[in-house]
């Protein structure tokens, strides 16, 4: 891995799922670590084989490894949320990973 390509900041994030004063469950999300990440759009061959599967774009994000980081974990970038699809620990030694993930729509309520 080459850290000089790990350039952009993101946000691992969970939902958590709680009750206000009043009894009535809220959901939100929690920002429980923040890592530096390469970011890459699919292209070529990947690219193809995923629009035949969901047309939804997807993103490949390579970062350092996090033992706490799993497929129920959602990642924030530059405003937008991904739902991590699937994460790849490159060859088990526990030092990157590349997460394949799909941007959500976020409903800020307006």
């Amino acid at each position: 891995m080459n850290i000089g390509n790990l350039r952009h900041r993101i946000k691992f994030q969970r939902l958590d799922e709680s009750y206000d004063n009043e009894g009535f469950p809220i959901k939100k999300y929690i920002t429980f670590q923040k890592a530096w990440a390469d970011i890459n759009d699919l292209y070529g061959k990947d690219y193809w084989s995923s629009k035949q599967l969901i047309s939804e774009n997807i993103t490949t994000f390579y970062t350092r490894y996090y033992k706490n980081i799993d497929v129920n974990c959602f990642i924030l970038f530059n405003n937008q949320r991904y739902e991590i699809l699937e994460i790849d620990n490159i060859k088990y030694l526990n030092k990157e990973l590349k997460i394949k993930a799909k941007s959500q729509v976020i409903n800020d309520g307006n």
